[in-house]
C-alpha cells in the first residue's frame, strides 16, 4: 500500500467570500447574543454611584471585507476586574454552541 501526500492550498478569495456571507454574520451574531445572555444571567453586579447594578454587556457585530466579527464586552470600567475575578466571559463561551 502506498500513501500519496498532497499539499492543500486554499483559495483565499473563496475563503474570504465564505467569511463574509450574510448567513455567517447571522450565525455569529446569534452566538454572541447567547454569550451575552449567559453573562447577564450570572447576575454579577458592579457599583454605579451609590447603588449596585448588573454589569452592562455590549454586543457589537461588524463585517469587514475580510470577515465577520462579533464582540461581547463587559461595558464598565470594572469589566477587566470582573473578568479576572469571575472569568464570566470565558465561562459563558459554551453558550455559543
Amino acid at each position: 500500500m502506498s500513501v500519496r501526500l498532497t499539499r492543500f492550498q486554499p483559495k483565499t478569495r473563496g475563503i474570504a467570500k465564505l467569511l463574509t456571507l450574510p448567513e455567517l454574520e447571522k450565525d455569529i451574531g446569534e452566538r454572541a447574543l447567547r454569550i451575552a445572555d449567559a453573562v447577564e444571567a450570572a447576575g454579577i453586579q458592579v457599583e454605579r454611584g451609590k447603588s449596585r447594578k448588573d454589569i452592562p454587556v455590549t454586543v457589537t457585530i461588524a463585517t469587514s471585507p475580510e470577515r465577520v466579527r462579533a464582540r461581547v464586552i463587559l461595558d464598565h470600567p470594572a469589566g477587566q476586574a470582573v473578568e479576572a475575578k469571575y472569568g464570566i466571559l470565558a465561562a459563558s463561551i459554551d453558550a455559543a454552541s
